[in-house]
């Protein structure tokens, strides 16, 4: 459907790029964003606003790759590379909003409202980011705490991501078996999900029949007592 490759390409880009190679895994990333959201834009028009943002990140990481060429050229790629660093900044910005705003939108259209909140907490929380960021290039806090909060946020989006790989699927396919995935911890971290959640589900079924019983029980000793 297209929120597996989403997922796929949101680690490459906010994970895996924080090493050395880290603009080749940023433009694996974004190729695979994109094409994720290409598939997902047939089912939820929506997500077209973000596939253009992705697509103008995809420019920013060939634009990291020519400056890292041309530096290993010895040319001087400082001023260049700053601009790159701050658009893709801004960029992802947009991304992220654009990308919640659509996804709360889906959230909807599925009959999911009750997740819809999760889609504004975190784009509240990436804004949040971005003002700890801000602060931060202005020097008022520390650059790490501005880390740690973006470090939060991003895994918040990530988990939102795979929320919707595991509950949104097309017409047709509810009661589809969970899909498979090639990837063994998505498929471990899947297994103990589903177990959690049935085992919620099993204790709240439990509750709500306890209470039908104590409901029932104390109807059945007012009417004893009208008796008398």
């Amino acid at each position: 459907m297209g929120y597996g490759l989403v997922l796929i390409g949101y680690a490459l880009t906010f994970f895996t790029s924080l090493t050395l190679y880290g603009w080749l895994f940023r433009l694996l990333g974004y190729a695979a964003m994109a094409y994720g959201l290409f598939k997902l834009k047939d089912y939820f028009p929506f997500y077209k606003l973000s596939l253009f943002a992705v697509l103008a990140l995809f420019l920013t990481g060939i634009g990291e790759a020519g400056a890292e060429m041309f530096y290993l050229l010895g040319k001087d790629t400082e001023l260049f590379k700053t601009v790159v660093f701050y658009t893709r900044d801004a960029l992802v910005l947009v991304f992220h909003v654009l990308f919640l705003i659509a996804t709360y939108i889906a959230y909807g259209v599925v009959g999911m409202t009750e997740k819809k909140v999760n889609a504004v907490t975190d784009i509240c929380a990436v804004v949040l980011g971005y003002v700890f960021y801000i602060l931060a290039v202005l020097k008022i806090v520390e650059g790490s705490v501005a880390v740690f909060v973006q470090l939060i946020w991003t895994v918040m989006v990530f988990f939102l991501i795979f929320g919707c790989y595991m509950r949104i699927c097309p017409e047709g396919d509810e009661n589809m078996p969970r899909r498979e995935s090639k990837i063994p911890f998505i498929n471990r971290f899947s297994e103990a999900l589903e177990k959690r959640e049935a085992e919620a589900i099993e204790r709240t079924r439990r509750d709500i029949e306890e209470k039908k019983r104590k409901v029932a029980s104390g109807t059945s000793k007012k009417k004893h007592k009208k008796r008398r």
